[in-house]
């Protein structure tokens, strides 16, 4: 079933008006298609850039537990 406006564009969730040529937001249209197969398709990160984050995330917290070790031990210990 292809998709006819009003209504929510199936590629990019956009609001397409009634009577639209094409979807204001990602210019999806009926000969580039409105597929609903296409919805929610390439918003997902490549596999070898979730590692990275997870890599910062791991540091910022490690730095963060030193800095608080060290705050411990400059107002305990001296």
């Amino acid at each position: 079933m292809s998709f006819q406006p009003p209504g929510y564009c199936p590629n990019c969730g956009e609001y397409v008006g009634e009577g639209a040529a094409a979807c204001e937001s990602c210019g999806s249209c009926p000969k580039t298609g409105w597929s609903e197969d296409s919805l929610y398709d390439g918003i997902e990160l490549p596999e070898e850039a979730a590692p990275e984050k997870r890599e910062s995330r791991l540091l910022g917290t490690v730095i963060s537990i030193g800095l608080v070790a060290l705050l411990v031990y400059v107002f305990v210990f001296r």
